[in-house]
C-alpha cells in the first residue's frame, strides 16, 4: 500500500476544524481470561505515506510536519505510515481526507483496531492494572485530540494548550508510577518525552495531534508480558 508523495499547504487548520464539533463516540470493550486480556478500540489515521522502512518514512515525516500534520510515523504491520491526524470516527476521517485530496494531497485512511492482547505472565494483578493502562491511555488520546481541535477553532490558546499537556503528562507520570518496571515503562517514558518536546515551545494543533498518535501507537503496539 503506497502513496505517492505531493506537497501540501497548511490546509490542516481549516479542515479538522469542519470535524471539531463532531462527537467523539468511543466504543470500548474489554476484559480479561488466564493468559489474553480484550480491549477494543479503533483509530482511522489519515496517512500521507506509507513507506517499508524507518528512513523512507523518516525523509517525509519533516515536511508533513512543516505543512501542518502531525508527521508521526506510525509502525504497524511490517509498513511504516506518516500520519496527518487521528479520528475515531471512520465518517470524520473520510470527509477530512476527501477535503485534503481536492486540495491535491495524495491520502488515505488506514483503520487499526485493537482487539486480543496475549499476556506471556498472566496474573489477576497484572491484568487489572494493564486495562487500566490502557483505558487511561486511550482516555489521553481523546484529551490530545480534543485540545488540537480547540486550537484549531481559536477556543484554546498557548495557556490552555500548555495546561493539557500537563495534564497529560502528569496523568502519565501517575501511570509510571504506577508501572515502574513492566512491559508499559519504556512507552510511558517515551510518551513522557514526547510531552516535554511539545510544552516546551509555541504549541500547534498539529503538536498535539502528534502526541495523539504517540499515545495510540503505544496501545496498538505494546506488548504484555
Amino acid at each position: 500500500m503506497r502513496i505517492a508523495g505531493k506537497k501540501f499547504s497548511p490546509f490542516i487548520i481549516s479542515v479538522a476544524a469542519v470535524v471539531a464539533v463532531t462527537a467523539v463516540i468511543l466504543i470500548i470493550s474489554f476484559s480479561c481470561s488466564a493468559n489474553k486480556l480484550t480491549f477494543e478500540t479503533t483509530f482511522y489515521f489519515i496517512c500521507y505515506r506509507t513507506e517499508d522502512n524507518a528512513v523512507s518514512a523518516s525523509s517525509v515525516s519533516g515536511a508533513v510536519s512543516s505543512y501542518g500534520g502531525a508527521g508521526y510515523i506510525l509502525e504497524y504491520d511490517d509498513s511504516f505510515f506518516v500520519t496527518v491526524a487521528c479520528y475515531y470516527d471512520g465518517n470524520d476521517a473520510n470527509t477530512v481526507c476527501e477535503s485534503l485530496k481536492r486540495r491535491d494531497v495524495n491520502c488515505e485512511v488506514i483503520e487499526i483496531s485493537t482487539d486480543e492482547y496475549i499476556i506471556a505472565n498472566s496474573s489477576s494483578a497484572n491484568n487489572k492494572l494493564y486495562l487500566g493502562n490502557l483505558n487511561t491511555l486511550q482516555s489521553l488520546t481523546t484529551l490530545a485530540y480534543g485540545c488540537a481541535n480547540a486550537i484549531d477553532t481559536g477556543e484554546y490558546g498557548q495557556a490552555q494548550a500548555k495546561s493539557v499537556v500537563t495534564d497529560i503528562q502528569n496523568t502519565l507520570k501517575g501511570l509510571l508510577n504506577a508501572n515502574p518496571d513492566n512491559c508499559f515503562s519504556g512507552e510511558i517514558r517515551r510518551l513522557i518525552a514526547e510531552c516535554t518536546d511539545v510544552g516546551e515551545g509555541y504549541i500547534y494543533s498539529k503538536d498535539l495531534r502528534r502526541l495523539q498518535i504517540a499515545i495510540a501507537d503505544a496501545i496498538i503496539n505494546i506488548k504484555l508480558y
